[in-house]
């Protein structure tokens, strides 16, 4: 009668696949999500606000620069380091860019990786229940074999 086990084994292990299946699909999909509301936050409020800043920095040094007396034109120093700033806030641009783009990747990949687990947990609960089956039918098979030599039925 061992056989019965083996088969409520194989059917529990193959719900187990499933369920932990979905929680990992859940799991990724709400890691997607936090991905492109990250983005959208970036692209919306924190890179406008950067860029606002920068230009405010840079029109503060304009008119410093100005209130010095020097002529602000090209080849002299004041043009020169508003150059020099200007080149400084470009790379400050691509960098915070390109730091939100890994954040972004970083969480798409994690979304990946989780969802592959789930598929792990699934294939983890249909080869466990194959094996239960297995189990199964070899305890039927023995079972029968036995009940053939004694010439009576032999439930183990």
């Amino acid at each position: 009668m061992s056989f019965i086990g083996n088969i409520a084994a194989a059917q529990s292990a193959k719900a187990l696949g499933k369920y932990n299946q979905s929680v990992a699909y859940q799991e990724a999909a709400y890691e997607r999500k936090k991905a492109a509301i990250r983005e959208k936050i970036y692209n919306t409020i924190e890179k406008p606000r950067f860029l606002d800043q920068q230009e405010q920095e840079y029109g503060n040094f304009f008119v410093s620069a100005l209130r010095t007396g020097a002529e602000f034109r090209e080849g002299t120093t004041p043009f020169l380091v508003g150059l020099k700033n200007k080149q400084n806030q470009m790379f400050d641009v691509a960098l915070s860019d390109y730091n939100n783009k890994v954040t972004v990747n970083d969480m798409i990949n994690q979304s990946l990786l989780i969802r592959a687990r789930g598929q792990g947990e699934r294939l983890k609960g249909d080869l466990t229940a194959r094996a239960e089956y297995m189990k199964a039918g070899a305890s039927l098979l023995s079972m029968g074999y036995q009940s053939h030599q004694r010439g009576s039925l032999v439930i183990t």
